[in-house]
């Protein structure tokens, strides 16, 4: 009874990361026949904006989060690149994959790479111009991944803390925003 009550009402799904960084792996239409067809598997993330992987998702309903590679963030602080980058991969894909989600980056804090950091928050927030031009910004939202690293403690989660270069640096990065 108790069990019931907490879920009653809550909706969850169960998501994957989808890397290639491996050999002999089945194309991408077979990865999203099988994960729709034999799992409860709604949610994945890929590591790239690959056409072929946004294609094989087309028509499935599951939702695709697409990760922006670090190596990206600086060109993204330019619009015209942003709303080109929006253009060229989102928006041939927009009308049949189920786009939710872009991280720009991936644990950028913790690569103490300055240029990327200090980079991350402009480009997410002029990726997400490129997205309101193209009236995308209320099915796909911007975030950026972080490693549990930049926490000084982290158990129990209630307890979640930054260290203290963690908390200097993200208050830099709010009070350039």
């Amino acid at each position: 009874m108790l069990v019931s009550v907490y879920t009653q009402g809550v909706k969850g799904s169960i998501g994957v990361n989808y890397g290639t960084e491996a050999d002999n792996l089945p194309p991408p239409s077979k990865v999203a026949r099988f994960l729709l067809d034999s799992t409860v598997i709604r949610r994945v993330r890929v590591f790239d904006a690959d056409r072929e992987k946004l294609r094989a998702f087309a028509g499935t309903g599951i939702a695709i989060t697409i990760t922006i590679p670090n190596d990206q963030i600086p060109h993204l602080t330019n619009l015209t690149f942003a709303q080109e980058w929006v253009k060229d991969i989102l928006l041939p894909h927009t009308h049949a994959t189920n786009i939710v989600r872009i991280l720009v980056g991936n644990e950028v804090l913790s690569t103490a790479n300055k240029l990327l950091i200090s980079n991350l928050v402009p480009a997410m927030q002029t990726l997400h111009d490129a997205l309101t031009g193209e009236s995308l910004d209320d099915d796909i939202k911007i975030s950026t991944p972080h490693s549990l690293g930049i926490l000084s403690n982290s158990s129990p989660p209630l307890w979640g803390s930054l260290g203290r270069a963690m908390t200097l640096t993200y208050l830099n990065l709010s009070s350039t925003s």
